[in-house]
């Protein structure tokens, strides 16, 4: 643990949502009361099934929450960014870890205790409502991923999501294009929209193609987001 450790200030801490508000004193206090740990890219974090006794603020980097079929297929379950906390549904029922969390790129963590953070949320009752409005969004978001499965064609859900993605981890160049600054293969991306790696490999070739997106160094690139975001609309 301890060669895992990197310096984290009040600041990076301070981005975290659930935390938003806190005084920096509190952050302090917070800060000294949990452990900081850092991993690298295609690192695990945690295994489903793993015994779960703390928290994760995720202070810069991402992760990816994923399980597997009985046939070993990877599902993911969601992508999470600096800010995103993960690993609090163990604190409340005692139960395993539900997922495997993998680190995208280079992350690192605030990890704290479950005694240490219920006490939080018994102090602060502000963090206890932003806990259930983030459980809640959760909650609807996986009402509408479930929707989109139901509901649209691979080459909508797949826009949808790399839409997301680039609001998530987009950085807009001179021209207007957006680059997504996190490498994913196509069977990743394949395994988050839920749909095979062919139908992702088909997509892709045809956006190419028509000049919507472009691809540098295995990140993705939009060269005309708006088409892609009235892709969405449309098919949607």
């Amino acid at each position: 643990m301890q060669k895992k450790v990197e310096f984290v200030d009040l600041e990076l801490l301070s981005r975290c949502g659930l935390l938003n508000g806190l005084s920096r004193e509190a952050l302090a206090g917070i800060l000294s009361s949990g452990s900081r740990k850092r991993v690298e890219a295609k690192e695990v974090v945690f295994n489903r099934g793993d015994p779960g006794s703390d928290i994760y603020f995720l202070l810069s980097g991402g992760v990816k929450i994923s399980t597997l079929s009985r046939e070993g297929k990877e599902i993911i379950f969601d992508v999470l960014v600096e800010g995103d906390f993960f690993g609090d549904m163990s604190l409340f029922d005692d139960k395993p870890r539900t997922g495997t969390v993998t680190a995208l790129v280079p992350s690192a963590f605030l990890v704290l205790g479950k005694a240490r953070f219920l006490e939080l949320l018994e102090k602060y009752p502000g963090v206890s409502i932003r806990l259930i409005k983030t459980l809640t969004a959760r909650l609807r978001l996986m009402d509408t991923f479930l929707e989109d499965v139901l509901f649209l064609d691979a080459e909508a859900r797949l826009a949808k999501r790399v839409v997301a993605l680039s609001r998530i981890f987009g950085q807009e160049g001179k021209n207007g294009e957006v680059r997504i600054d996190l490498k994913m293969s196509q069977q990743e991306m394949a395994n988050l929209v839920g749909i095979a790696r062919e139908s992702v490999n088909k997509h892709f070739k045809g956006w190419e193609k028509s000049g919507v997106i472009g691809l540098d160094k295995g990140c993705l690139i939009l060269q005309q987001p708006q088409l892609l975001e009235s892709m969405v609309a449309r098919l949607s």
